[in-house]
């Protein structure tokens, strides 16, 4: 009996750590006061605001950055085009306001620390852990994973000997912005919002797998998080705003 006490233990212990979500840490302030019913309706974060990945795998925090120009970081709430919103919802919607902040924060080109697919897979993971119902959540994660920005790290070449260097690169990000406008664009993502409607246990892989379909031969859906650039006039150093 005494076995089998400790199995059963050390069973519900390993369980329970591969199904423990992701959690959030502080308050959601918005500021100045009523910033998201303004016409710009856009906001700064007034505090820290933290999320935990599932697993306690990694830790992100948004706060009161500042961008390239010295001017603090600023926050549209998810950053939802007014053709979407039917579709998804309002950008400042309470129930995925935390997950849009934080993949807000670290999508500015100054808070690019890690890859775009983590930091995309972090928003979807957010989503679900703030009860966002999982068909609502893939859709939006396949909004950003497709028509979001996408970043790369520019790595140095090779040094071949003194004063030589065979593979330069400039040092730096290559950046796209976000893809969200256009018909192509908006008629995918209805698609996409059936698709998953009728069948929400799709798997998250499978519209990545898609995502890279509607894009063939795109550069970040090629690359991972760091390129080495051919030369100094390879195409793919450019960065892409």
């Amino acid at each position: 009996m005494k076995v089998l006490i400790q199995i059963f233990t050390a069973f519900m212990f390993s369980c329970g750590t591969a199904l423990a979500g992701g959690s959030f840490e502080g308050s959601l302030i918005l500021l100045p006061k009523d910033c998201q019913k303004t016409d710009k309706r856009i906001c700064r974060l007034g505090a820290p605001l933290r999320y935990t990945s599932p697993g306690g795998k990694l830790v992100w925090q948004a706060d009161k950055w500042t961008d390239g120009n010295g001017e603090s970081g600023t926050t549209d709430g998810a950053s939802i085009p007014e053709w979407a919103q039917r579709i998804i919802g309002d950008p400042y919607d309470p129930s995925y306001l935390k997950a849009a902040i934080i993949h807000d924060h670290y999508c500015y080109l100054e808070n690019h620390v890690r890859s775009w697919r983590d930091t995309d897979r972090m928003f979807y993971d957010a989503l679900l852990d703030l009860h966002v119902a999982k068909a609502k959540a893939k859709i939006m994660y396949y909004a950003v994973y497709l028509g979001g920005p996408h970043w790369v790290d520019l790595v140095p070449g090779q040094n071949c000997g003194t004063n030589c260097i065979n593979n330069v690169a400039p040092g730096g990000v290559r950046f796209e912005g976000d893809q969200f406008g256009g018909s192509a664009f908006q008629a995918e993502l209805q698609r996409v919002k059936e698709l998953v409607e009728a069948d929400d246990d799709i798997s998250v892989e499978k519209l990545e797998q898609r995502a890279e379909s509607q894009k063939p031969g795109d550069f970040f859906f090629a690359h991972g998080s760091t390129y080495s650039p051919t030369g100094p006039d390879d195409p793919n150093i450019h960065p892409q705003m």
